[in-house]
């Protein structure tokens, strides 16, 4: 975990140094160059939908349906 704020911080600094150079706010670049990061790294992080209960793959294709569906949308083969 710690090593994800340290490199957040590195790309604020990197950003905040960059947008001092052309004239830009250090503080909303520093802000936007540490935090954005994160919240990739978060949403990576996160566990798939399929794997929640939520949705199930089609036996014959093996695309992403709701788990209640009855009829795969994609190719349109009953499950």
């Amino acid at each position: 975990m710690i090593r994800w704020i340290i490199i957040s911080v590195v790309f604020g600094v990197v950003g905040s140094i960059l947008a001092q150079t052309k004239g830009r706010s250090q503080i909303l670049w520093f802000t936007l160059c540490a935090v954005i990061p994160l919240l990739v790294i978060a949403v990576l992080m996160l566990p798939a939908i399929a794997a929640a209960g939520v949705t199930k793959k089609c036996s014959h294709c093996a695309e992403i349906v709701k788990e209640d569906a009855t009829m795969c949308k994609y190719c349109g083969m009953r499950l």
